[in-house]
């Protein structure tokens, strides 16, 4: 129960446990384009499979494993995707994680070198194949961990289960290399739990985010804890160089005052955010190039949650920010009825809006193409909702209400996935909204790729 008591603010449950969302027919299918040159594609080591795509493709494999049942029964497809710099995770329905890609730095969560060949005794699997083929990650399995959302960053992932549990695994990188882990351990090999939380509250993990290297997580009751890189004020606390490992042990940010309560979080690549319970948005981490929200055009750093400038409730007339993601030198932000707003950087078009824009006319000369304080994004179906939103290193991915999908940025190894241009200064439709055949359900930008969880549309 959550209340005052003598004014006191009592602790308790304010964030459900995440859910799977409901069985899809049509099954959804996954779609990959960008750069898949260390097999995040996941369709396997053949060099055609790898390359670059400038426009959605369809992922066979996912196809054929559907029609083998293999991600639970008859018909059964994927719930959710997230793409990290170099490698690629899925669940499917049956909550398993299965990933693909670089794992140079542990990122896939499972073991791919030295694996025994079980069908040739004393001999090892190709560990090509092993990264550009989808494995499903088989600790989880055994330990019961039914997934239901996950985080990649760089070499980071983590994800979430239906109990509250959470996992991480990959590595952590400072300016110089490996922070290692809290553990002592250079590399996290296999999922492993990070975060422990009083028993007694019952308090568990509602939902994580990832930056390039560091975690977001926010609890049921409302914490945000955050841990990995801090050098650019991404953990709401100070860095010591001589203490860089201390970075790597969960944190509680303080929101202001500790009455105040978390309902979403959100991560950039060197900046981190939450949504407080009366709706304000805070923003902290890198922000020399205003990407922190906050409006300040001094602090290059911010070092400790300010509050994000423009995205209150008041603001936003009755509605709240619900998601925040963001790239190396920019944020966009959604809203609960489904607008987006940018801010940071906008010399490739990162932030959606013409070069014209009134927000870009800064007085200093340094500051030219960079917006401080979050602004509209414009586009062009006023009456078709935003519902889901991913941002890259300098890209962004749009889903709306009807299905279709947005794409804006720098793509220069086709992120954009809307052929052969490179930039895009304003949202261009990847999937149209009226006709085609598929509908986009979400999508994620990574390093320099890209997914999307498509449907295909019955009539």
């Amino acid at each position: 129960m959550n209340g005052t008591t003598a004014g006191k603010r009592v602790l308790g449950t304010i964030n459900p446990l995440p859910k799977p969302p409901a069985h899809a027919l049509p099954p959804n299918q996954i779609f990959v384009w960008g750069a898949g040159n260390f097999g995040q594609f996941g369709m396997g080591p053949d060099e055609a499979n790898n390359g670059e795509f400038d426009k959605p493709r369809r992922n066979p494999w996912i196809d054929k494993k559907i029609e083998d049942g293999a991600f639970g029964e008859e018909h059964t497809g994927i719930e959710a995707i997230a793409a990290g710099g170099m490698h690629t995770m899925f669940i499917d329905e049956k909550g398993t994680i299965w990933s693909c890609g670089a794992d140079d730095d542990a990122a896939l969560g499972r073991i791919t070198k030295n694996v025994p060949d079980p069908a040739n005794e004393g001999k090892f699997l190709n560990a090509q194949i092993l990264t550009s083929i989808p494995q499903p990650l088989q600790t989880l399995v055994n330990d019961n961990f039914r997934a239901v959302s996950i985080a990649a960053g760089d070499s980071i992932s983590a994800a979430v289960s239906t109990a509250g549990e959470l996992r991480v695994w990959g590595t952590f990188k400072a300016n110089e290399g490996s922070m290692g882990f809290s553990s002592g351990s250079e590399n996290q090999w296999l999922p492993t739990p990070i975060l422990h939380l009083p028993a007694r509250y019952g308090e568990k993990v509602a939902s994580v985010s990832a930056g390039n290297n560091h975690l977001v997580v926010l609890t049921t009751h409302g914490h945000v804890y955050t841990w990995g890189a801090g050098e650019q004020g991404q953990l709401g606390r100070k860095i010591l160089e001589r203490s860089k490992v201390h970075g790597t042990t969960p944190e509680k940010v303080i929101l202001h005052v500790r009455s105040r309560r978390a309902v979403a979080i959100g991560a950039g690549d060197f900046t981190s955010f939450a949504v407080d319970d009366e709706g304000q948005v805070w923003g902290w981490g890198l922000n020399n190039m205003g990407q922190a929200g906050t409006g300040d055009e001094e602090d290059k750093v911010v070092l400790q949650p300010r509050v994000v400038v423009g995205l209150g409730k008041t603001d936003l007339g009755g509605a709240t920010v619900v998601k925040v993601a963001g790239g190396e030198h920019h944020t966009i932000f959604l809203t609960s009825d489904g607008r987006v707003f940018a801010c940071g950087q906008s010399n490739g078009g990162q932030l959606g809006i013409p070069d014209d824009h009134p927000a870009l006319s800064n007085d200093n000369p340094d500051g030219a193409g960079i917006v401080y304080a979050p602004t509209l994004v414009p586009f062009p179906d006023t009456d078709d909702p935003v519902v889901h939103i991913s941002a890259g290193t300098r890209n962004n991915l749009a889903v709306t209400t009807s299905g279709a999908l947005y794409s804006w940025g720098e793509g220069n190894s086709g992120e954009l996935g809307v052929g052969s241009e490179t930039n895009a200064w304003q949202p261009k439709v990847v999937v149209r909204r009226e006709g085609g055949s598929w509908k986009a359900i979400s999508a994620a930008c990574g390093g320099q790729h890209c997914l999307g969880l498509f449907r295909k549309k019955v009539d």
